[in-house]
Order: C-alpha cells, then structure tokens, then sequence
C-alpha cells in the first residue's frame, strides 16, 4: 500500500495527466488524474473519483481506502 501511495505521489507531483493501472492489496486500481483530481478511480470496477482540487492530505486519505 506505502509504495503504492508514493508511485502516484510521485506521479501527481509532475503537474500534468497521469495514470496507473495495477493490482494493490489484491484490487484492480486504475487511476487517470491530474494534480489531486483523480477523474477516474476505480477499484475493481467500482468508481471512487474524487472533486477537483482537493487537498494533498484528502488525496492521500482517498488512496488510502483501498
């Protein structure tokens, strides 16, 4: 989960589109964001998309509910 929140960190901090599509804990993730908007989040096809905007802290409480 810890190298899964620093991957998208890593990838939310270039300031432009990004995705990730893998398996955490067991899930299928797949993530198109920009910044802290995650457009698209799902967890094994379940949608978890999130506003624009948020903060850094409710990003990573967000990547966290996996």
């Amino acid at each position: 989960m810890e190298k899964f929140i620093k991957e998208v960190n890593a990838k939310r901090k270039t300031g432009t589109w990004y995705q990730y599509v893998g398996i955490v804990d067991g899930k299928d993730i797949k993530i198109k964001g920009y910044k802290t908007w995650l457009q698209i989040f799902t967890i094994d096809g379940i949608d978890n998309s999130s506003c624009m905007d948020i903060s850094v802290k409710a990003f990573n409480e967000l990547l966290a509910t996996i």
